[in-house]
């Protein structure tokens, strides 16, 4: 209490001009030591959820092209040779799959025939291997779950009979060891279908390679035949190229599509080419009528591919459901070929989704705790996923995390009066009045 009382005493009979400054300092000190403390406030996590729903969802392949030069599909063949017999006429209606012509291979085209059907057969064989690949894969699935079954056995009746610590230490490394191999097992498994579906996709390429090789020459659509360029006796060979690649394929007619149809010609990539048939439907969008969206199908395919500066693309020939009269060559298309789709499955965002090595897993928030837990995932969409297993419809899951950090204003360690109150320029003198 004295002490008070003297530096009440002092403070006192201090000048007028030093009583003001002094609470001012101190105010300011106080205020610099509450906003530090407020800067160092932890950041608080804040959380984007959404809920397992069940929905529709489409496995889409895009590509862009252009309208096709009138309602036509080409006919087109990489053969070369002599022409031995004609089968049709221009004016004739044609079926899809018909006999067009037949063609005497010369020595290129019996080799480049040779090498169709040998990537046939081939491809034929990789859809055999990866059907037997996926019994064996079975197999060993098995295999791991019946060598866990009997670790986990062992492992539970660990302390039922006296064994040294190194026998324990052998159960459980060989319980370890078992899960491991349980894992690697059922990853390897769940790829078994897509390679299978793979396989097949490169069957069928390989098959309509073979088939543009081939000596027998095919309407690859319906519909009337004209500028049918082909005759007895004539050389494919001397018909112009369409490409100048090294194994360029040739158009020798035009199949005019029933119901004047409307065809676009759009480009696929190697890795598109593959999952993409005849048949499979498709959505068509146009810059020249952007409040419309059409239907179609896939009605060809060029396996050949075109090369240009390194790349290669495959022309697609798509034809429109229906069409309107004022569509016109090279106005330019936006399709999406419909590879698959299903109905009523359980969906989730594709970004809540983490996939490392092979395995899928999913944050799930319950009672406001947060745990991982491993899904099967199957068709996707531009935005979700569908969920085949690990989730239940209605369940929360985390799609996003982040971190919302508290808005400060960075202060400087400048005085109210202009100088720094730590130190340096604008200090402040005081000078007693004598």
């Amino acid at each position: 209490m004295k002490l008070l009382k003297n530096i009440k005493n002092k403070f006192l009979h201090l000048p007028l001009a030093i009583k003001i400054i002094i609470p001012i300092i101190l105010v300011s000190f106080i205020y610099f030591i509450i906003t530090k403390i407020t800067n160092a406030k932890t950041s608080t996590p804040q959380i984007k959820t959404a809920q397992v729903t069940k929905n529709n969802i489409i496995n889409t392949i895009s590509a862009s092209g252009s309208i096709s030069s009138g309602s036509n599909t080409n006919i087109y063949t990489g053969a070369s040779g002599q022409i031995t017999k004609i089968y049709v006429k221009n004016g004739d209606t044609v079926k899809q799959g018909q006999k067009i012509a037949e063609i005497s291979l010369d020595q290129d085209g019996q080799k480049k025939q040779s090498t169709a059907w040998a990537s046939y057969l081939s491809a034929k064989n990789s859809v055999i291997s990866a059907q037997q690949n996926k019994l064996s894969l079975e197999n060993q699935l098995e295999s791991a779950h019946l060598s866990l079954a009997q670790a986990q056995d062992a492992v539970d009746k660990i302390n039922d009979f006296t064994k040294t610590d190194l026998q324990k230490q052998v159960i459980n490394t060989a319980f370890t060891t078992s899960q491991r191999s349980l894992t690697i097992a059922d990853q390897k498994y769940a790829t078994a279908d897509s390679a299978i579906t793979i396989a097949k996709a490169q069957l069928s390429s390989a098959w309509y390679t073979y088939q543009q090789a081939a000596s027998t020459l095919t309407a690859p659509a319906s519909g009337v035949l004209s500028n049918f360029a082909l005759i007895a006796g004539m050389s494919v060979s001397n018909l112009s190229s369409s490409s100048s690649n090294s194994d360029p394929t040739q158009s020798v007619g035009i199949i005019t599509n029933p119901k004047n149809q409307i065809t676009a010609s759009v480009s696929l990539t190697e890795i598109d080419v593959i999952k993409v048939k005849s048949g499979q439907k498709v959505t068509i969008t146009m810059d020249a009528f952007p409040d419309k969206t059409f239907t179609g199908q896939v009605l060809a395919i060029n396996t050949n591919g075109q090369s240009s500066s390194g790349v290669t693309s495959y022309p697609t020939i798509i034809v429109f459901d229906s069409s309107l009269p004022n569509m016109y060559p090279n106005m330019s298309v936006s399709v999406n070929i419909i590879i698959d789709s299903k109905t009523d499955v359980l969906t989730i965002p594709t970004s809540s989704i983490q996939t490392t090595n092979g395995q899928s897993t999913v944050k799930v928030l319950k009672d406001g705790q947060t745990s991982e837990v491993t899904v099967e995932t199957g068709l996707s969409d531009t935005t979700n996923t569908e969920i085949i297993s690990g989730l239940n419809e209605g369940d929360t899951i985390i799609t996003s995390t982040s971190t919302a950090k508290t808005t400060t204003t960075k202060t400087s360690n400048t005085s109210v009066f202009g100088g720094s109150n730590m130190g340096g320029g604008g200090m402040v003198q005081f000078r007693r009045a004598d």
